[in-house]
């Protein structure tokens, strides 16, 4: 009975790690200010985060060209290189993107095409998703929503500089 308690906690033990390691760094993110550029606020990623996401990107780097590197040596396909590609260009694609506010309205950076961009005027509701924390800034007129992280810094001066601009008329939901 103690044998598979043991077990049963050693087994949960990276999962149970993994979740107060990230509990800690969206605290830690909260607590930093956003930079003011002008006029504008930007909102990035903390550097608690950018530091396990750098870590963690150069050992799958490291990975990735091991596993090809070894593939090659053998003479064997690139087939086992993929897979850590895969979950590499993954990471770097749902990497939290910075959100900038300023006197227009909000602006949010995007990778492969141009930042997406709401007027002030055209800011509808502001919701928060119900299992990752993540605050969507709906337009009134549909379309993609800002996507504003929980990684991000600053969440709560986020949330009351959107109701500055936009009025008590956009309160914070859950979706």
């Amino acid at each position: 009975m103690l044998r598979g308690l043991l077990g049963l906690l050693i087994g949960f033990s990276p999962i149970i790690f993994f979740m107060c390691l990230f509990s800690w760094l969206r605290r830690s993110a909260n607590k930093q200010e956003p930079v003011l550029a002008g006029s504008a606020l930007e909102f990035s990623v903390g550097r608690r985060i950018q530091f396990v996401l750098r870590a963690v990107l150069s050992l799958l780097i490291a990975f990735t060209v091991l596993a090809a590197v070894t593939a090659i040596s053998k003479g064997e396909g690139l087939y086992g290189a993929f897979i850590p590609l895969s979950v590499l260009v993954a990471m770097l694609l749902a990497r939290p993107m910075p959100v900038i506010l300023d006197q227009n309205g909000i602006r949010q950076q995007r990778w492969l095409r141009s930042d997406r961009e709401m007027p002030w005027s055209n800011v509808g509701a502001m919701v928060r998703g119900p299992n990752t924390g993540t605050i969507y800034v709906r337009g009134k007129a549909g379309g993609s929503p800002i996507r504003f992280s929980p990684l991000l810094i600053g969440e709560s001066r986020f949330e009351r500089e959107v109701r500055a601009h936009v009025g008590r008329a956009v309160g914070l939901e859950y979706d």
